[in-house]
Protein backbone atom coordinates (compact mmCIF):
# COMPACT_ATOMS: atom_id res chain seq x y z
CA UNK A 1 0.00 0.00 0.00
CA UNK A 2 1.46 3.53 -0.97
CA UNK A 3 1.38 6.24 2.13
CA UNK A 4 1.12 9.45 1.91
CA UNK A 5 2.85 12.23 3.48
CA UNK A 6 1.42 15.70 2.86
CA UNK A 7 1.39 18.61 4.77
CA UNK A 8 -0.10 22.42 4.15
CA UNK A 9 0.34 25.40 6.63
CA UNK A 10 -0.22 29.04 6.62
CA UNK A 11 1.31 31.41 8.68
CA UNK A 12 3.65 33.89 9.50
CA UNK A 13 7.73 34.09 9.29
CA UNK A 14 9.13 34.67 12.95
CA UNK A 15 12.74 35.31 11.55
CA UNK A 16 15.04 35.87 8.00
CA UNK A 17 15.88 32.88 6.25
CA UNK A 18 19.03 31.54 6.56
CA UNK A 19 21.23 30.00 4.04
CA UNK A 20 23.73 27.40 4.45
CA UNK A 21 25.86 26.22 1.61
CA UNK A 22 25.67 22.00 1.80
CA UNK A 23 28.67 21.30 -0.82
CA UNK A 24 29.81 23.06 -4.51
CA UNK A 25 26.18 24.53 -5.57
CA UNK A 26 23.41 23.00 -3.36
CA UNK A 27 22.16 25.02 -0.78
CA UNK A 28 19.37 24.62 2.39
CA UNK A 29 17.86 27.49 3.65
CA UNK A 30 15.88 27.18 7.52
CA UNK A 31 12.60 29.22 8.75
CA UNK A 32 10.26 28.80 10.93
CA UNK A 33 6.84 29.61 10.46
CA UNK A 34 4.15 30.46 13.05
CA UNK A 35 0.32 29.03 12.83
CA UNK A 36 -1.96 30.71 15.05
CA UNK A 37 -5.49 28.65 15.83
CA UNK A 38 -8.27 30.39 17.55
CA UNK A 39 -11.83 29.24 18.66
CA UNK A 40 -14.02 29.11 21.95
CA UNK A 41 -13.75 27.09 24.66
CA UNK A 42 -17.07 25.89 26.47
CA UNK A 43 -17.81 28.69 28.55
CA UNK A 44 -17.69 30.89 25.30
CA UNK A 45 -14.08 32.66 25.73
CA UNK A 46 -11.48 32.96 23.13
CA UNK A 47 -8.33 30.74 23.29
CA UNK A 48 -5.39 31.10 21.11
CA UNK A 49 -2.68 28.87 20.46
CA UNK A 50 0.33 29.57 18.36
CA UNK A 51 2.25 26.49 16.76
CA UNK A 52 5.99 26.94 15.36
CA UNK A 53 7.20 24.35 12.35
CA UNK A 54 10.88 24.32 11.30
CA UNK A 55 10.70 24.80 7.20
CA UNK A 56 13.13 23.19 5.43
CA UNK A 57 14.25 24.24 1.73
CA UNK A 58 16.60 23.31 -1.05
CA UNK A 59 18.09 25.21 -4.19
CA UNK A 60 15.76 27.04 -6.25
CA UNK A 61 12.79 26.91 -3.75
CA UNK A 62 15.03 28.20 -0.89
CA UNK A 63 16.87 30.41 -2.71
CA UNK A 64 13.64 32.30 -3.60
CA UNK A 65 12.36 32.53 0.05
CA UNK A 66 16.20 33.59 1.01
CA UNK A 67 15.92 36.54 -1.22
CA UNK A 68 11.94 37.33 -0.62
CA UNK A 69 11.02 36.53 2.64
CA UNK A 70 11.84 38.05 6.47
CA UNK A 71 10.26 38.37 9.65
CA UNK A 72 6.48 38.52 9.57
CA UNK A 73 5.62 37.70 6.03
CA UNK A 74 2.70 35.38 5.56
CA UNK A 75 3.72 32.45 3.33
CA UNK A 76 1.69 29.25 2.16
CA UNK A 77 3.73 26.12 2.98
CA UNK A 78 3.32 22.73 1.53
CA UNK A 79 5.64 19.69 1.78
CA UNK A 80 6.27 16.46 3.88
CA UNK A 81 6.88 15.79 7.60
CA UNK A 82 10.73 14.45 7.90
CA UNK A 83 11.99 13.49 11.61
CA UNK A 84 15.74 13.83 11.74
CA UNK A 85 17.44 12.25 14.89
CA UNK A 86 21.06 13.54 16.13
CA UNK A 87 23.10 14.37 18.92
CA UNK A 88 23.87 17.13 20.56
CA UNK A 89 26.38 17.68 23.59
CA UNK A 90 26.21 14.20 24.14
CA UNK A 91 22.17 14.46 24.23
CA UNK A 92 19.79 12.29 21.89
CA UNK A 93 17.68 15.38 20.17
CA UNK A 94 14.79 15.13 17.86
CA UNK A 95 13.73 17.52 14.92
CA UNK A 96 10.69 18.37 13.26
CA UNK A 97 10.69 19.91 10.23
CA UNK A 98 8.46 20.68 6.95
CA UNK A 99 10.82 19.50 4.01
CA UNK A 100 9.26 22.31 1.50
CA UNK A 101 8.27 21.27 -2.39
CA UNK A 102 6.05 24.40 -2.48
CA UNK A 103 6.02 28.09 -1.12
CA UNK A 104 3.96 30.60 -1.76
CA UNK A 105 4.22 34.37 -0.87
CA UNK A 106 1.04 36.01 0.31
CA UNK A 107 2.70 39.68 1.43
CA UNK A 108 4.30 41.35 3.80
CA UNK A 109 3.68 41.11 7.35
CA UNK A 110 3.76 43.75 9.96
CA UNK A 111 6.68 44.82 9.77
CA UNK A 112 6.97 47.44 6.95
CA UNK A 113 9.78 49.36 7.91
CA UNK A 114 12.35 48.11 5.19
CA UNK A 115 11.83 49.06 1.25
CA UNK A 116 11.80 46.31 -1.20
CA UNK A 117 9.79 44.85 -3.99
CA UNK A 118 6.79 42.55 -2.57
CA UNK A 119 6.94 38.82 -4.39
CA UNK A 120 3.92 39.66 -6.56
CA UNK A 121 3.42 42.90 -7.25
CA UNK A 122 5.15 44.55 -10.83
CA UNK A 123 7.70 46.45 -11.14
CA UNK A 124 7.73 50.11 -11.81
CA UNK A 125 7.06 49.54 -15.91
CA UNK A 126 5.56 46.03 -16.43
CA UNK A 127 2.25 44.57 -16.34
CA UNK A 128 0.52 43.45 -13.47
CA UNK A 129 -0.04 39.94 -12.89
CA UNK A 130 -3.58 38.10 -12.01
CA UNK A 131 -2.74 37.57 -8.71
CA UNK A 132 -1.08 39.28 -5.67
CA UNK A 133 1.07 36.29 -4.46
CA UNK A 134 4.06 34.45 -5.69
CA UNK A 135 4.48 30.96 -5.53
CA UNK A 136 7.48 28.88 -6.12
CA UNK A 137 7.06 25.14 -6.48
CA UNK A 138 9.70 21.77 -6.96
CA UNK A 139 7.25 19.29 -7.98
CA UNK A 140 7.36 18.76 -11.52
CA UNK A 141 3.89 19.72 -11.84
CA UNK A 142 2.71 22.13 -14.28
CA UNK A 143 0.47 25.33 -11.92
CA UNK A 144 -2.80 26.15 -13.21
CA UNK A 145 -2.40 29.50 -11.91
Amino acid sequence: MLGLNNVQIIGNLGGTPEMKYLNNSDHVVNFSVAVNERWKNRNGESQERTTWLRIVAFNGIGSACAEHLKKGDGVYVEGRLQIREYEKDGNARTSVEVVASKVRFLGGGNNGDEKRTVPGQPRAGTTPRSTAATEVDQSGEDVPF
